[in-house]
């Protein structure tokens, strides 16, 4: 099957049971949230750890831990606090690995009736079968010079396109870019080669869990974030250390509005250097005093709000 008909299936699955879904943080992301990956697996001092996949004996530390997942760079290994408890001790399902983990730290989960623990363990399945998505994507790079040579001049090498599971499609005619949030893969996002009238493509907004599409988060989320419109400038501000959101466009969803004021801390908007882009920043900036703050498009350190 194409990705392109595996990114279809999954958002046909992810249709079912999507009205009563689990609402507030779900349980994995409480988990993300409350319980450092550095809690659980020991790192040494180049921030690496013998890998936890049990299919892959790792006689040399190749698993990074960064804030929110892990990467092994040996077998592909890629995964949340959950996904390595769950290797860790050989649960069948995520949501065992998640009560289990939680019942280890005494973290208090949301409603965990065994109708939100199918819930929860639904929208598991879909993310894992995205983040399957990507994999396969940025496997298909390796044989697409023109779209890697596209992320190169773009500045990410490839430790960078490894971290971050970028790719290309199976023609080569685009790049692709999984929709990160928080750790995890909510979609796949396709940018054509070429600057052109509608550049980027998202899947539809109700085939995201929950029917709206969420904020596009490439790393953690810690407090005084960056909020930007593009995709590829929250994968740079991520790249460089930096806590970054994206929208993903001008236009901005309640729901999105209500993901951003649960954020930490204070928000710093970057808007893009042209009208479209400042029209969007202020607007953003009026739904969310006093919580944003907008900075100068020539970025020197200050900001100011709008």
């Amino acid at each position: 099957m194409s990705h392109q008909g595996l990114e279809d299936q999954a958002c046909a699955n992810s249709l079912s049971g999507r009205g009563s879904e689990v609402d507030s943080m779900s349980i994995f992301e409480t988990l993300r949230e409350q319980i450092p990956l550095g809690r659980i697996i020991q790192a040494n001092g180049s921030g690496k750890a013998h890998c936890v996949a049990p299919e892959h004996p790792d006689a040399s530390p190749s698993m990074h831990l960064y804030d929110d997942h892990v990467y092994c760079f040996s077998c592909r290994f890629h995964g949340d606090v959950t996904d390595v408890w769950t290797a860790k001790h050989g649960f069948e399902r995520p949501i065992e690995a998640a009560l289990d983990l939680a019942r280890e730290f005494g973290i208090e989960l949301p409603e965990t009736s065994p109708e939100a623990q199918t819930k929860a363990q639904e929208r598991r399945e879909i993310e894992d079968l995205y983040l399957q998505q990507a994999q396969a994507c940025h496997k298909a790079l390796s044989h697409h010079e023109a779209v890697a040579g596209w992320w190169e001049k773009r500045g990410f090498g490839e430790q960078l396109r490894d971290r971050y599971l970028l790719g290309a499609n199976e023609r080569g005619t685009m790049a692709v870019i999984p929709f990160w949030n928080r750790g995890r893969v909510k979609g796949l996002i396709r940018r054509k080669l070429r600057d052109e009238p509608k550049k980027y493509l998202y899947p539809n907004a109700e085939d995201f869990p929950g029917a709206h599409r969420p904020l596009f988060i490439p790393g953690p989320a810690r407090a005084d974030a960056f909020l930007v419109e593009g995709i590829i400038d929250a994968l740079a501000l991520a790249a460089s250390g930096e806590s970054a959101v994206a929208i993903g466009g001008t236009g901005i969803s309640r729901e999105q509005l209500r993901e951003l004021e649960g954020l930490p801390g204070s928000l710093y908007i970057l808007p893009d250097a042209d009208e479209e882009g400042a029209a969007a920043a202020r607007e953003w900036v009026r739904h969310l005093y006093p919580k944003a703050l907008l900075c100068p498009p020539e970025y020197r350190g200050e900001a100011s709000h709008a």
